[in-house]
């Protein structure tokens, strides 16, 4: 197993063929043209799919089944340049729905374009790019005749999305918020006791100078009363098997298999509990910018730098293991540049990993 299970294909119809362009400099000679990819758009469709089917009380509908349409925000009248992205999204009954996305969330395939120029020696690895999106970009080459030979559609299918079904006002009651919650974001809980297990599990390894990590189990749970589409972590699970270094945690394939057991077991004890994966914890044992301090660090109350970050490695990661599922989760344990211990969740927004809060539960019955 190399990555989490999908929830099927993504039905996203393009307006206009769209490319990312790569400058050394603003005004500079573009170095670089690309026709931006279906896979470029995955989280971000996926990222529609969750606010435009499942958080509006269409928690059945699949992504698979789920009809949308991207089209360019041009930055001014008569441009080709592209200032944003909006997707609109055909839920099974009620008007579409809009979902906005800024040019960030092709920053991944501004990446990809970079990587390849610096294999090629044109660009330094440390060298910095900008890049903008335009429509139908002359810089494209022609696409290719199709070729000669037998023709195959082939559609992926999986079962349908497990939820509870809870009604959101009462837990939100209970709950404290922690960090600054994103109003529009969905809601996200942890128990008490699954964020001790899953902070023990990402900050073992440090005494060790290692990383070290656990995966959030929980449920998806879908209110009745308004609709809203959410998450409860209730659990978390030291990973196993991993070849942990300083600065990376790589799962394994016996790592993998440990987890498919668990959350099989899991499942086959409870199935009305909707047990699932929905996400990874991790620790970055080390302090930032190598613990230097600014100089009036001794009057602040709080240290704002800190390790506790989702690096570029963890938004490929989490991209590649998680694809398709708008509500995993990514949670890092660090340090700030004081050696003081402080976490940060991270949940997709704008088609990438952002900072987000979440609220803390007291605990959670199922059976309440």
């Amino acid at each position: 197993m190399t990555a989490a299970a999908a929830h099927g294909v993504i039905r996203l119809e393009l307006a206009q063929p769209l490319g990312v362009r790569l400058f050394r400099s603003r005004g500079g000679p573009m170095l670089a043209c690309e026709a931006v990819r279906s896979a470029d758009w995955m989280d971000a469709a996926s990222e529609a799919w969750r606010d435009g089917c499942l958080r509006i009380g269409h928690p059945g509908a699949p992504l698979s089944e789920t009809r949308m349409q991207l089209s360019p925000i041009f930055a001014e009248e008569a441009s080709s340049r592209c200032a944003g992205f909006r997707i609109e999204v055909a839920p099974p009954a009620g008007a579409p729905v809009e979902c906005l996305f800024t040019l960030a969330c092709l920053r991944p395939a501004a990446h990809r374009m970079m990587a390849a120029l610096v294999a090629g020696g044109v660009l330094q690895a440390d060298e910095q790019c900008l890049f903008d999106v335009v429509a139908d970009p002359p810089e494209l080459p022609a696409e290719p005749p199709p070729s000669s030979g037998i023709a195959m559609d082939i559609t992926l299918r999986s079962p349908a999305l497990r939820y509870l079904r809870k009604p959101l006002g009462p837990l939100l009651e209970r709950a404290t918020p922690v960090a600054p919650i994103d109003a529009g974001g969905p809601v996200v809980f942890y128990t008490r006791d699954a964020l001790a297990r899953c902070e023990a599990c990402a900050r073992r390894g440090a005494e060790a100078g290692l990383e070290s990590g656990g995966a959030l189990f929980g449920s998806l749970v879908s209110c009745p009363e308004t609709g809203e589409f959410f998450s409860i972590v209730h659990d978390a699970v030291e990973v196993e098997e991993t070849d942990a270094q300083r600065l990376s945690l790589s799962y394994t394939s016996r790592s993998w298999q440990i987890l498919q057991e668990i959350q099989r077991d899991r499942q086959e004890a409870f199935p009305l509990r909707a047990d699932r994966l929905l996400g990874q914890a991790h620790g970055h044992p080390f302090r930032p910018e190598e613990g230097k301090v600014c100089a009036e660090c001794e009057k602040l109350a709080t240290c704002a730098v800190t390790s506790a970050w989702a690096s570029h490695e963890d938004q490929i990661w989490h991209k590649a293991v998680f694809a398709r599922q708008p509500w995993a989760l990514c949670h890092v344990f660090g340090l700030t540049a004081r050696g003081e211990p402080v976490h940060q969740l991270f949940g997709l927004k704008d088609g990438r990993l952002q900072a987000r809060g979440f609220h803390l539960l007291p605990g959670f019955d199922f059976d309440e």
